[in-house]
């Protein structure tokens, strides 16, 4: 499985310390999550967390078919987000993959935006 990373930073650095709240962390997934590449995916997701990311957009612009493992994957992912004062968004979602999400009403739990700059900029406000 590829995934893409980028690290996106919000704002200025004020000092020399690391200060994980400016970063956002894009990671950018392949076409297809299922129960064979899920563990990878959340083990890559699990070290970005263990290394201080907090804020993390999911770009959704390549995935066609996304399982239950994977699902799993990416709500696990925002409640350990979350439970570190963090959070996560999906970008750039097609619509097979919103309908995939409204029947089990993922959106109201992980907020989906249009772009990606639309995301980072929701960001700002965490």
């Amino acid at each position: 499985m590829e995934l893409i990373y980028e690290v996106v930073k919000i704002s200025p650095m004020d000092s020399d310390l690391i200060d994980y709240n400016i970063f956002v962390f894009k990671i950018v997934l392949p076409e297809q999550i299922t129960i064979e590449n899920s563990k990878i995916l959340s083990m890559n997701l699990q070290v970005l967390i263990d290394g201080g990311a907090k804020k993390m957009l999911v770009d959704m612009r390549n995935l066609e078919t996304i399982d239950s493992a994977g699902i799993g994957v990416l709500i696990n992912t925002a409640k350990t987000l979350r439970a570190r004062e963090g959070d996560m968004y999906f970008s750039n979602v097609s619509v097979d993959i919103k309908n995939i999400f409204k029947v089990i009403n993922l959106q109201n739990f992980i907020e989906l935006f249009n772009t990606d700059a639309e995301a980072i900029n929701q960001f700002r406000y965490l």
